[in-house]
């Protein structure tokens, strides 16, 4: 009896472990857990997506703007290669100016004569004493005048000003660049992270919507809504992120920096903050039209025009040139060389080259006329561009205000209802679509502060490269 007994409790021993077994599988396994408590494993849990965690910092490497805009001037091809352009140009003003100053060297001649009974024709008054004739010297010229060689001296004194210009306007313009991009690239980001959390948001009321339709206890056209939105939000995600990547690479190609991965990352360290800008339109004009790059590249331009037509109507004029120089020399008609000194004055004057000379400068006046042209167009664009830019500007202050009246709208109806939720007078649902609506509010206001700093940074190179004091 007592063996029965025993045998009886060790059965009941095992099916009661054996249950606690299928019990504990049960509630693990989410293919074999309740449909209601399915959809709160699915998500990241709603109350994480009423109480988003926080982002964890990376501890890469992450590039302010100032080291962005410094990394730019630094390794930027155009911006380096703009540099060496004006190396360039100073090699080829000293060419020219070299022209001006004393040049020497050593002549060195020779000729060997064949006999001929000509020169022993009684005639001839001297009869040549040896075959081979030759002269050598230290010889030293200086241009007396030249006044082709002035005018081009001076021609290539504004072309390397114009060069420096043209430099400046390339940093100028890179550092325009680079603050877009940046900005551009950390709006990229934030988007990015915000469609992100508008999916997870989405999804979660799909699947919501998705098995209350199957209890009957909604249509079914509103759970094809939640599906068909949370779809729109997977393809607003991916366009997101390949938004993102073109933006940062974009900054990478203006900042030089070349990477073997096929997904390398770029951190950067800073938010599209709203720098404030009051500064009257005519004050910023006055600076414009003093300190442009490109104006002041093109009156250089107008200028070194102005010294090629005057160079080119100097063909007409002749040369003249001071010689000096210490020679040696033997001719058919001397036994022996002689040493000595030779000074002299050598003029050319090309007076038969007329159909040359004014191809020449017609060429040069025609350079003349369109380099006038461009000053004259720049003087009107350079008004049209900031207007253009001080209505942006405008306007991306105003949307900046408006989205922000609506973020804060938003963040009060978002805090409504997520007390409502911890008292339980509503449920997770509509808490997290009012998160929702606060995302699409800081999206456009994202987008809003991103055109404000944007439109200011084209203004600072529109000004001539620096914003005056406010």
């Amino acid at each position: 009896m007592r063996k029965d007994f025993s045998l009886f409790f060790l059965l009941v021993s095992l099916f009661s472990f054996l249950t606690l077994l299928d019990i504990q599988g049960a509630s693990t396994d989410p293919q074999n857990a309740d449909p209601s408590i399915s959809i709160f494993y699915s998500i990241k849990k709603p109350i994480e997506l009423i109480y988003p965690k926080q982002l964890q910092v990376s501890t890469t490497k992450k590039w302010s703007l100032e080291e962005v805009i410094q990394r730019a001037l630094d390794a930027n091809p155009e911006v380096v290669s703009a540099r060496k352009a004006i190396e360039q140009q100073e090699g080829i003003k000293m060419q020219f100016k070299a022209r001006l100053y004393p040049h020497g060297g050593l002549v060195y001649r020779a000729q060997r004569e064949q006999s001929s009974l000509l020169m022993f024709l009684p005639t001839i008054e001297a009869y040549p004493l040896t075959r081979t004739s030759w002269l050598g010297a230290v010889q030293i010229k200086q241009t007396i005048l030249n006044v082709g060689a002035v005018k081009e001296a001076r021609q290539q004194k504004e072309i390397l000003e114009k060069v420096i210009w043209q430099s400046m306007d390339v940093a100028l313009r890179t550092v325009a660049q680079a603050k877009e991009a940046f900005y551009y690239t950390l709006f990229r980001q934030e988007v990015v992270e915000i469609r992100e959390e508008l999916t997870e948001a989405s999804r979660a009321i799909a699947e919501y919507t998705q098995k209350m339709f199957k209890e009957g206890e909604i249509p079914e056209f509103q759970a094809l809504s939640a599906q068909a939105e949370y779809s729109t939000s997977l393809g607003d995600l991916a366009q997101a992120r390949s938004a993102y990547v073109k933006a940062r690479e974009q900054l990478r190609m203006i900042l030089n920096m070349p990477s073997s991965q096929e997904n390398d990352p770029l951190y950067l360290a800073g938010q599209n903050d709203l720098p404030s800008f009051e500064v009257p339109y005519d004050e910023a004009l006055k600076i414009a039209l003093q300190k442009r790059t490109d104006l002041n590249e093109a009156l250089h331009s107008l200028s070194a025009a102005h010294a090629a037509v005057a160079a080119a109507q100097s063909s007409y004029y002749p040369t003249l040139d001071a010689l000096l120089q210490y020679e040696n020399i033997s001719n058919v008609y001397i036994l022996y060389p002689k040493w000595g000194w030779t000074a002299g004055v050598q003029g050319q004057w090309n007076f038969f080259d007329i159909m040359e000379n004014n191809g020449r400068i017609k060429t040069q006046k025609a350079l003349e006329n369109i380099a006038q042209v461009k000053v004259s167009q720049l003087k009107v664009d350079i008004p049209a561009q900031l207007r253009e830019l001080y209505q942006q500007i405008k306007r991306s202050k105003e949307a900046v205000a408006f989205q922000q009246t609506a973020v804060n709208d938003a963040e009060k109806a978002f805090d409504q209802a997520r007390k409502l939720f911890e008292s339980g007078e509503t449920n997770w649902v509509q808490a997290v679509t009012a998160r929702q609506a606060l995302l699409k509010a800081k999206l456009a206001n994202a987008e809003a502060r991103f055109n404000y700093n944007a439109a200011l940074a084209r203004l600072e190179y529109a000004v001539g490269g620096q914003l005056p004091a406010q």
